[in-house]
């Protein structure tokens, strides 16, 4: 029989060792256990270091580089030293379900001509767990123009197709919303595959700066 594919599990954080730890274990319990995990700290910090660490599994990886003010870089970091056949993000503060990873992998495999796909979310905060009604359903070119409803922690995609169409832009011009940018300049080259399920739990307590905002708009950055 043979070994399922290897997914390459990218976790970009910064100075965020309580919320991390929630993260990875949600990771860890996965029923797809194929993974590699390389959680890469934007600026050297020690509590973050020693919080993944303390994990001992062999699939987890940490990586550390100069602060470059944003998630990009990381997440590029990330990409090229992963091995997997697929990718997958995860935000330092979001969750998955123990079956994410197992359903995608699935979903595409069985679906070569798609390069991507996402599922639904459930926000959460401290206190509770929510989905908002104009955040449900599947997307296209036409919905992610007026609003951005998918978090980078559902996409899951093939590395060849990232290979052949880039990583995350790095540019200033683009601040905050390089998830956003990521997203619709990618969906002008494969399909979508939308996963009508909530596979992720997405933080929306203090200090998140979400890619679901209305207010935030692209700039160009080419």
């Amino acid at each position: 029989m043979p070994k399922p594919p290897l997914v390459s599990v990218i976790v970009p954080t910064y100075k965020r060792p309580d919320l991390i730890s929630k993260t990875l274990t949600s990771i860890l319990n996965q029923t797809y256990t194929n993974l590699e995990i390389i959680v890469v700290s934007d600026g050297i910090d020690q509590e973050t270091q020693k919080v993944v660490t303390s994990f001992k599994d062999p699939r987890l990886t940490y990586l550390d580089q100069e602060n470059s003010g944003g998630p990009s870089s990381p997440r590029n970091h990330g990409i090229r030293v992963s091995k997997g056949r697929y990718l997958a993000f995860c935000d330092d503060d979001d969750l998955w379900v123990p079956k994410k990873i197992e359903k995608q992998v699935q979903a595409l495999e069985e679906n070569p001509k798609y390069g991507l796909c996402y599922s639904k979310m459930l926000r959460f905060d401290n206190e509770k767990e929510w989905a908002l009604p104009n955040e449900e359903g599947e997307c296209d070119l036409h919905s992610l123009l007026l609003n951005n409803t998918i978090p980078i922690s559902a996409v899951f995609m093939r590395k060849n197709f990232i290979d052949q169409y880039g990583g995350f832009c790095e540019s200033k011009k683009v601040g905050s919303a390089e998830d956003y940018e990521f997203l619709l300049r990618h969906i002008l080259s494969t399909k979508y595959l939308f996963l009508d399920e909530y596979l992720i739990k997405y933080w929306s307590g203090e200090v998140r700066m979400t890619s679901t905002d209305k207010s935030r708009k692209i700039k160009d950055c080419w």
